[in-house]
C-alpha cells in the first residue's frame, strides 16, 4: 500500500521537537490531527543562540530528522517556528536576537536539497491556529485570539475563518512593553518553571508552596489577556503551548482564576489540552497540503494570453478626448456583458451544485488576488445584510489578507504564494465550494486553493477569461470570454465587469433558491440601518397591505427580524 510520510518540526529557542506520521492511500487530511496526537515526539537541543553557529543548527536538524525518518523517504516537511515568516512561507524575516541564525536561508535550502520534498514554513502561533481549526476550536462568526505560551507568548487573531493581519504582520503582543518587562518576559512559562528546583511547571501549579507565585503570575497573565481583548476585540482566548500542557496535567483551574481577575467579562478563555502538540498538527497539515498541490502549479506564457493583448493596438488612447474615451469604454463594457451569454448553461449547472452544497451545510468560499479578490469580497459582505445569510457561510480569501484589502496588498508577490495556510484555517470540508477567480488563470494563490479543494473532495470552480483549456486543479470552469482589454493587461476593466456580473448571478441565484427571496422581495434582509428598516416596512406593505406605522410596530415587536415578522403576520393576520 502506498503511504505518504510527513515530518513536522517545531523550532524553539531551547529544543527542536518533531513527529513523523504516515498516511495510507485513501486516508484523507482529516486523519492527520489524531495521528499527530498519537505520535511520539522526538526532541533535540536546537543549538540556537550566541554560542552556536548556523552549522550547529543544521547538525541539530539533521540529528532530529535522521531519528524521525530512519533514512527512509519522506513526502514533505512542515516547520513551525518563532519569528515572522514571509507571506509565501519561504523564509524568516524577523526574529529575536538570540534566534538570529533562523534568518539565514541556508538551513532551509539545505533541507530542500537534502530531502527533495516541499519544505513549508509557518510562524508557530499560526501553526497553533491551524491545529486549533483542525480540532474544531475555531468556528463561527467570531474573533478568537490564539495564545501559545512557552518561552514567550505568541499571538494570532482568527476572525470568521481568516487570519486577521493589519499591515500584513502578526500582532506582536509579546513585544508590548511594561515597566516590569515586555509581555514575552512577564508571562513566560519557561521563566516561571525556573522557580521550581526541578524546573517543572506542573509543580508550580500543583504545590501549595507556590500559591503566592501563582497568584502573581495569574495577575500578570490576566493583564495581558485584557490588553488583547481591548486591542483586538476578541470574543475568546485559546491558551496553548507549554503553559497549557502544565495546566492540563496539574488540573489547575486557571480559567476560573483568570475570569475572576478580568475586568472585562465579555470574553471566554479556554486552556487547550493539546498544548504543544497544536503547532505540530498545524505544521504537518501545512506540509501535507503543500505536497498535495505541488503538481498543480502551471506556468504561463503571458505574451500569448488574450488578456495581455490590446483590444486595438492602433488606438492612441492618450490622443482621445474625454468623451471619446468614455464612449469607447462604454461600448467595450457592453460587449463584455453580452459575451457572458455563452456561459449561462455552465453557470446554471454551477448554481445548482452550489445550492445543494449550501443546503447540505457547506460554505461558499471565493478565492482571488487583486481585483478578482476585491470583487468577491464586495459580494460576500453584501450577502449577509441583503439575504440574512450567515456570515460564516459565505467568505472570501484575498491574496495578501483581508484586513488591508482596501489598500495596496500586492507588493510582495502575494498572488504567487500558496493559499494552503489560509484554507487550513477554514478547516475546509468536502461539503464546501471553492470558487477561484483568476482572469488569466495564472495566479498560484488561486491554483493552489482549487487544487487543495479538489484534493479533499470539495467542489472547485475556476472563473477565468477563456475555456481553451481546463486545468487539472479544478472541477469546473466558468469562462468570461471578455477578450482583450482596451489597456493591455488591465483586467480590472472588461474582465472585472464580467467577473462582477458572474458573481452577482451566482450568489443571487443561490440565495433565491435557498428561500431568501419571496416574489421579488428580499424577505430575509437585516434591518441594520434606516434605509433597510424602511425597505422592510415597504415589503410588509406590499405583501400584507399594512401601512408603514403598523409595519414598523410589527418589526419592533419581532426585534426587527423581517422573516419572523412575515411569519407572524401570515399566522395571525391572514
Amino acid at each position: 500500500m502506498t503511504k505518504d510520510r510527513y515530518v513536522a518540526i517545531d523550532i524553539g529557542g531551547s529544543f527542536l521537537k518533531g513527529v513523523l506520521i504516515e498516511i495510507n492511500q485513501g486516508e484523507g487530511m482529516s486523519h492527520i490531527p489524531q495521528k499527530v496526537l498519537n505520535s511520539t515526539v522526538v526532541k533535540f537541543p536546537s543549538k540556537l543562540g550566541n554560542r552556536f553557529t548556523i552549522n550547529d543548527f543544521k547538525t541539530a536538524l539533521t540529528n532530529l530528522l535522521d531519528q524521525l525518518t530512519q533514512n527512509d523517504t519522506i513526502s514533505a516537511i512542515g516547520i513551525s517556528t518563532a519569528g515572522l515568516v514571509d507571506y509565501a512561507g519561504k523564509k524568516i524575516i524577523l526574529v529575536a536576537p538570540h534566534l538570529e541564525q533562523l534568518k539565514s536561508e541556508s538551513w532551509l535550502n539545505f533541507l530542500r536539497k537534502k530531502y527533495s520534498v516541499p519544505v513549508a514554513l509557518i510562524n508557530d502561533s499560526d501553526a497553533t491556529a491551524i491545529g486549533c481549526a483542525a480540532l474544531g476550536y475555531l468556528k463561527g462568526n467570531q474573533t478568537i485570539g490564539i495564545m501559545p505560551i512557552g518561552t514567550g507568548v505568541g499571538f494570532t487573531v482568527w476572525r470568521n475563518g481568516r487570519k486577521w493581519t493589519p499591515f500584513n504582520s502578526l500582532p506582536l503582543l509579546g513585544s508590548c512593553y511594561t515597566p516590569d518587562g515586555n509581555y514575552d518576559q512577564i508571562i513566560s512559562a519557561s521563566s516561571l518553571a525556573k522557580y521550581d528546583n526541578e524546573m517543572n511547571l506542573v509543580n508550580i501549579f500543583s504545590m501549595k508552596k507556590y500559591e503566592e507565585l501563582r497568584e502573581q503570575y495569574i495577575e500578570k497573565l490576566s493583564g495581558v489577556i485584557q490588553t488583547a481583548n481591548i486591542i483586538y476585540h476578541v470574543n475568546k482566548i485559546l491558551i496553548g503551548g507549554g503553559l497549557a500542557d502544565a495546566i492540563t496535567y496539574s488540573k489547575f483551574p486557571l480559567t476560573k482564576y483568570l475570569m475572576d481577575k478580568l475586568k472585562q467579562k465579555n470574553i471566554e478563555i479556554e486552556v487547550l489540552s493539546e498544548g504543544n502538540m497544536l503547532p505540530l498538527i498545524g505544521a504537518t497539515l501545512l506540509g501535507a497540503g503543500e505536497k498535495s498541490i505541488m503538481n498543480y502549479k502551471q506556468t504561463h506564457n503571458y505574451s500569448n494570453k488574450t488578456t495581455e493583448q490590446p483590444f486595438n493596438k492602433n488606438i492612441s488612447l492618450n490622443t482621445l478626448t474625454s468623451y471619446e474615451l468614455v464612449k469607447l469604454f462604454w461600448e467595450l463594457e457592453q460587449e463584455a456583458g453580452d459575451k457572458l451569454y455563452s456561459s449561462l448553461d455552465i453557470l446554471t449547472t454551477v448554481i445548482n451544485k452550489v445550492t445543494n452544497s449550501l443546503k447540505d451545510g457547506g460554505r461558499l468560499i471565493y478565492v482571488g488576488a487583486g481585483t478578482s479578490g476585491r470583487l468577491a469580497t464586495v459580494d460576500t459582505v453584501e450577502i449577509a445584510c441583503t439575504f440574512g445569510f450567515p456570515r460564516e457561510k459565505v467568505l472570501t480569501l484575498v491574496a495578501g489578507g483581508l484586513a488591508d484589502a482596501a489598500y495596496d496588498i500586492e507588493t510582495h508577490f502575494e498572488e504567487d504564494a500558496s493559499c494552503i495556510p489560509e484554507l487550513l484555517l477554514l478547516n475546509l470540508s468536502p461539503k464546501d465550494v471553492v470558487v477561484g477567480i483568476s482572469v488569466s488563470g495564472s495566479a498560484f494563490y488561486v491554483q493552489s486553493a482549487l487544487g487543495y479543494a479538489k484534493k479533499i473532495g470539495a467542489l472547485s470552480i475556476l472563473i477565468q477569461e477563456t475555456d481553451n483549456y481546463k486545468p487539472d486543479f479544478c472541477d469546473q470552469i466558468i469562462p468570461l470570454y471578455s477578450g482583450s482589454e482596451i489597456i493591455a493587461g488591465s483586467t480590472r476593466m472588461k474582465a472585472g465587469t464580467a467577473t462582477k456580473k458572474i458573481i452577482n448571478f451566482l450568489s443571487t441565484s443561490v440565495m433565491i433558491k435557498l428561500g431568501n427571496v419571496y416574489g421579488c422581495y428580499m424577505v430575509n434582509l437585516e434591518c441594520i440601518n434606516e434605509k433597510l428598516i424602511n425597505r422592510a416596512c415597504s415589503i410588509l406593505h406590499e405583501l400584507f397591505g399594512i401601512e408603514k406605522e403598523k409595519a414598523l410596530s410589527k418589526l419592533k415587536n419581532n426585534n426587527y427580524n423581517l422573516k419572523n415578522t412575515i411569519t407572524y403576520l401570515e399566522e395571525h393576520e391572514n
